[in-house]
């Protein structure tokens, strides 16, 4: 039994009944566990229409959920029941699947009863829909359909009540009994390309689960079976009661003058042991070889959670002319297409590297959020890896990615040389839109990043390309047409190309590959242009200094108001050596480089002489000052919340309170992991609050997560500091002089982790095990919704909406509560 989930692992196996009984990795493989095993699909149904909304809010009402799941002993639905909600009213009716197991309509919700002769564990595979509950507890489903080899699920002696929602369209649920309690997720591998005449190696990543009631202390990894690979063993995290994580190793050339060769594929054995009482589970897999200069994937590990990502790199080809530079186009791809079929869309370049991420899935992001930084980690290793000059980096996409190319030029205008969209939207709120609510421009602030017409002054700064397809009926051209008419209003001097009777994706055979993508005037433009080195005027708009904080010479440390946008405008002045900036919503600024060094800066009409180029304004005035400590928000550690998952982030349970408490906070964070697995290609580590503590020097450096609260989490006090407005205990949650009780309040938070100088510390906190059952209702992980510093909330929030969440709002520069602002509360 594991020492680090022993508690959570017997607790978890008499988890309380939470609904009582009435009366990429590209194609799937076959899992390890029980591959040939016939699946048992459920097949009799009651479903309902879409009885509420869902869209992109971090808070939304829910009916189905707060009749028949939230209260433990809820009474299931009956055939001809009616449920209303924002939607209108609908009736339950029965549905059985199809011959081969499917469930079409315009669903909202189904629910079936699925009996077992004992208490056990089985792989749920749910196709077609995101959320899977199960006597009240949620698993992550396949919601886009990939195929992939499903979860574990527990399902209790009897009766078992189960719930589907999020349809994309038809569903398909299996359950499937797993022959090995450790399941090697086979389908699921990110894996390098080898390519012939190079040396062997990269990062291998891959999905493991622990099907099983018992925890996994820890697993090992051993690679065998190539000439090519050092054969090694690695020990990495276990795993707690039906948990799932990637996890990563290093393959490692047999010897320092290993080549690959061939092409074709190369073959090698991994075999995963954790729990001692089993045999270890063995699986070979193959790496592809490609020829020499053929598209091929590199893989790295992620800052923001240690797993292994991958991006696809097309090399240039052909004769270069004398004297010509050499360019790095990030290509970004649009929904449900995988990186390497995106950089095979373009003919080998003589003066240009073709790399695509991933946004670490084939849907991933948006570009957003994770996908942003995917696209930055991508970047940094692929320069590193070709020597490319910083200033001859260029961004476009298709479709979201041409979403993508937006939103990373604007938020980073000195990032990159020229931009070149291909139909792309413009925002969320343009394409698709979000739902309105009362603190609708409070969760827009959290996700300011994503509104691309608030920094057209960003934009209008870059050449621009824009592509579009006439007869695009998956993105309309108007899209386009209203970028470039913004653009131009604003001072920019954009190209547009909408191309008639063109589609989505298109190609007329006028550029040498895919049209869509390979335009030639969009590669005319990117050797046009490259990234300045040292301009003399500057006007940078940033939604917040996490995001983006640095342009060119001028840096920006904090706001004045958080959740707001922050703009300078500068100009220095060579001759007279003085530099001169026009600020708005800036707190705290620095100057870097030659600027930084002269004689008279002028901030907002005020004038100081010579010195350290840092400034804080203090009273509405300016002055020099130190940059901030680590006692105060910075460019490196701020929030709002969702930026708490993003440096090497370990999500911390309690043993500390009552059975019921600690069960269910450890199912939430095994679902909060699967979600992040499935849609982030990510490893979420799961660790015990007493495992936390004895072991807090392996977690320095890393963003902390805890559930529960400060009574059954026994290392809140550690990880959150002194000064922390919100507290969360059993019964309350207290929010500076206000207090809000009862057993089913929580609390969504970031602070400085209080142990560590550098780290964050989110608070996923619940004053009690109702609490905990909302988390399948929230979207921590959804690219267009914006949580921000703080949100207290209750079971109202599934009638009302915005109307249950408590209080929300941002902490100010020292992490103190400020005025709600911003649509705040």
């Amino acid at each position: 039994m594991n020492a680090r989930f022993l508690i959570p692992a017997l607790l978890f196996s008499s988890l309380p009944v939470l609904a009582a009984p009435s009366g990429e990795p590209e194609a799937p493989a076959e899992p390890n566990a029980r591959a040939a095993q016939e699946e048992t699909v459920v097949r009799s149904w009651l479903v309902v229409e879409r009885v509420d909304g869902r869209g992109r809010r971090p808070f939304r009402p829910d009916a189905v959920f707060h009749r028949h799941v939230f209260e433990n002993g809820a009474a299931p639905p009956a055939a001809g029941e009616t449920i209303a909600g924002e939607n209108g009213e609908f009736e339950w009716s029965e549905r059985e699947a199809d011959e081969n197991g499917w469930v079409g309509g315009r669903l909202g919700y189904a629910f079936a009863r699925v009996e077992s002769e004992r208490e056990r564990v089985v792989i749920a595979r749910l196709r077609g829909a995101s959320t899977l509950l199960v006597n009240g507890e949620a698993y992550v489903g396949d919601h886009y359909n990939h195929g992939w080899g499903g979860v574990p699920v527990r399902l209790r002696a009897g009766e078992n009540l189960l719930y589907v929602n999020g349809m994309r369209g038809r569903f398909k649920l299996a359950l499937v009994e797993p022959e090995n309690r450790l399941v090697l997720g086979t389908w699921n591998v990110t894996r390098p390309d080898l390519r012939a005449g190079e040396a062997p190696g990269g990062e291998l990543g891959f999905l493991v689960m622990n099907a099983s009631l018992e925890g996994v202390e820890s697993l090992t990894v051993r690679v065998a079976g190539s000439p090519l690979f050092v054969g090694s063993s690695v020990d990495a995290e276990g795993l707690p009661p039906l948990g799932v994580r990637s996890v990563a190793v290093r393959l490692e050339p047999a010897s320092d003058n290993a080549v690959v060769e061939d092409e074709g594929a190369l073959a090698f054995t991994l075999t995963l042991s954790g729990h001692p009482d089993e045999e270890p589970v063995e699986h070979a897999l193959e790496l592809d070889v490609v020829r020499e200069g053929g598209v091929a994937r590199r893989t790295f590990r992620s800052r923001v959670d240690g797993s292994v990502q991958y991006y696809a790199v097309l090399p240039p080809a052909g004769e270069r002319e004398e004297d010509a530079a050499t360019g790095l186009v990030l290509s970004a791809h649009g929904a449900g297409v995988h990186a390497k079929n995106q950089a095979g869309s373009y003919a080998a370049k003589p003066d240009f590297w073709i790399v695509a991420p991933t946004n670490r899935r084939s849907f991933g992001f948006d570009w957003q959020d994770w996908g942003r930084i995917d696209a930055y980690e991508v970047l940094a290793d692929a320069l590193a890896r070709t020597g490319v000059d910083r200033s001859r980096v260029y961004v476009t996409g298709h479709s979201m990615g041409g979403h993508g190319a937006w939103h990373l030029a604007a938020n980073d205008p000195d990032g990159f040389a020229a931009v070149a969209p291909s139909a792309g939207w413009q925002s969320f709120d343009t394409y698709g839109g979000r739902p309105e609510g009362e603190l609708r421009e409070l969760w827009h602030a959290a996700d300011r990043a994503s509104r691309t017409v608030d920094l057209l002054s960003n934009l209008v700064q870059m050449p621009t390309y824009i592509l579009h397809g006439g007869g695009d009926t998956n993105v309309p051209a108007k899209e386009a047409l209203r970028m470039f008419d913004l653009l131009r209003e604003a001072g920019g001097r954009p190209t547009l190309h909408v191309h008639a009777g063109a589609g989505h994706w298109w190609s007329d055979g006028i550029g040498p590959k895919v049209d869509c993508l390979d335009w030639p005037g969009i590669f005319t433009l990117f050797r046009r242009n490259a990234i300045p080195a040292l301009p003399e005027s500057l006007d940078f708009t940033t939604v917040d200094p996490v995001v983006d904080a640095e342009h060119h010479w001028v840096r920006v440390l904090q706001p004045t108001k958080y959740g707001e946008l922050s703009r300078v405008k500068a100009s220095w002045n060579r001759e007279e050596n003085r530099v001169e900036l026009d600020t708005e919503n800036v707190r705290r600024l620095q100057l870097s480089g030659e600027p930084s060094r002269a004689g008279a800066f002028v901030l907002d009409g005020a004038e100081l002489a010579g010195g350290p180029a840092d400034f804080a304004r203090v009273d509405g005035a300016w002055t020099r000052s130190a940059p901030p400590g680590p006692e105060e928000k910075s460019p490196a550690r701020g929030g709002p919340l969702k930026r708490g998952f993003d440096r090497d982030f370990v999500l911390v349970v309690p043993t500390a309170g009552s059975a019921a408490e600690n069960a269910a906070a450890l199912a939430r964070a095994n679902y909060d992991a699967g979600v992040w697995w499935y849609r982030a290609n990510g490893d979420a580590s799961i660790v015990t609050d007493a495992d936390f503590l004895a072991r807090s020097v392996e977690f320095r450096g890393r963003n902390a997560i805890a559930y529960g609260n400060a009574d059954t989490n026994a290392a809140w006090d550690r990880i959150f500091d002194a000064g922390c407005p919100v507290r969360v205990t059993r019964g309350a949650v207290a929010l500076g002089g206000r207090s809000f009780e009862g057993d089913s309040p929580g609390a969504l938070f970031v602070r400085p982790r209080r142990d560590d100088p550098d780290a964050l510390a989110v608070g996923l906190a619940s004053s009690g095990p109702r609490g905990d059952r909302l988390a399948p209702t929230l979207a921590l992980f959804v690219s267009g919704v914006g949580y921000p510093d703080y949100c207290v909330f209750g079971p109202g929030v599934l009638t009302a909406g915005d109307g249950g969440v408590l209080a929300a709002g941002f902490f100010d520069h020292a992490w103190r509560l400020e005025e709600a602002g911003a649509g705040g509360r």
